[in-house]
C-alpha cells in the first residue's frame, strides 16, 4: 500500500472514530446511569450487546490505525513514532478489558452490573492516560518534522493531549476542583479540534508527505 492510500485510510478510520466514539463513551454509558442499573442493565439486554459490538468495532478500528500511523510517523521518526505505536495499543488492550467486563456482567443477566460497568468507566479513564501521551508524541512529530502550514496542527495536538490527561486525573482521583474542571473542558476543546484538523488532515494527505519531508531535510 503506497503512502497516499495509506494516509487517506488512516483519515477515513480516525472519521470513523468521530462516530462511534461518542456512542460507546457518551450515549450508552449515560442510559445505565441509574440507581438500580442491576436491574436496568437485566430488563436492557439488547443495550449491553450494542455495547459490546460497538466497543469491538472501536478495538478494530484502534489496531489498524496503530499500525498505519506507525508506518506513516515512522518516516517522521522511528523512535517517536515506535513510543507513540506502543501507547496506542495500551490503549486497546485496556478497551479489550473494558469489554470483558461488558461480556461478564452479559453472561450474568446484568446481575452484577454494578460492578463490572463502574469498571468499565475506570478502565475508560486509564486507557486516556496512555492516549494523553500517544496524541502528545504525534503533535510533537508534526510540529518538528512537517514544514508547511499543518505543524500548526500539531501544536494543538499537544495542548489538547493533556485534556485527556487532567480529565483522566480527575476522575480517578474524584477530584471536585471548579479550576481544573475548567482547564479539563478547555484543553478537550483543542483535542476535539485536534483530532477532527488530524482526520482531515489525513484524508488530504497533508499530515506525513514524502514531499514535505524531502523539503524539510533540505532545509
Amino acid at each position: 500500500m503506497n503512502q497516499k492510500r495509506m494516509s487517506v485510510l488512516s483519515g477515513l478510520l480516525y472519521l470513523s472514530l468521530v462516530f462511534f466514539g461518542p456512542i460507546a463513551l457518551l450515549i450508552l454509558p449515560s442510559q445505565f446511569d441509574v440507581v438500580d442499573i442491576n436491574l436496568f442493565a437485566k430488563n436492557h439486554i439488547g443495550l449491553l450487546l450494542l455495547w459490546i459490538l460497538v466497543d469491538l468495532i472501536i478495538i478494530g478500528i484502534e489496531i489498524m490505525l496503530s499500525i498505519y500511523l506507525y508506518r506513516l510517523f515512522k518516516t517522521y521518526s522511528i523512535k517517536l513514532s515506535t513510543y507513540a505505536f506502543i501507547f496506542r495499543l495500551a490503549v486497546v488492550l485496556v478497551m479489550v478489558v473494558n469489554t470483558t467486563f461488558l461480556v461478564i456482567t452479559l453472561a450474568n443477566n446484568g446481575s452484577n452490573a454494578d460492578n463490572y460497568i463502574p469498571l468499565h468507566q475506570t478502565g475508560t479513564y486509564i486507557w486516556q492516560l496512555c492516549f494523553s501521551v500517544h496524541v502528545f508524541l504525534l503533535g510533537l512529530m508534526v510540529v518538528k518534522h512537517n514544514p508547511s502550514l499543518w505543524r500548526y496542527l500539531g501544536m494543538v495536538l499537544l495542548i489538547g493531549s493533556f485534556g485527556y490527561l487532567v480529565d483522566a486525573i480527575i476522575a480517578l482521583g474524584n477530584i471536585d476542583n471548579p479550576i481544573l474542571n475548567i482547564m479539563s473542558g478547555m484543553l478537550l476543546i483543542f483535542i476535539t479540534i485536534g483530532e477532527i484538523g488530524t482526520s482531515i488532515g489525513l484524508l488530504m494527505n497533508k499530515i506525513v508527505m514524502t514531499s514535505l519531508i524531502v523539503r524539510s531535510h533540505e532545509k
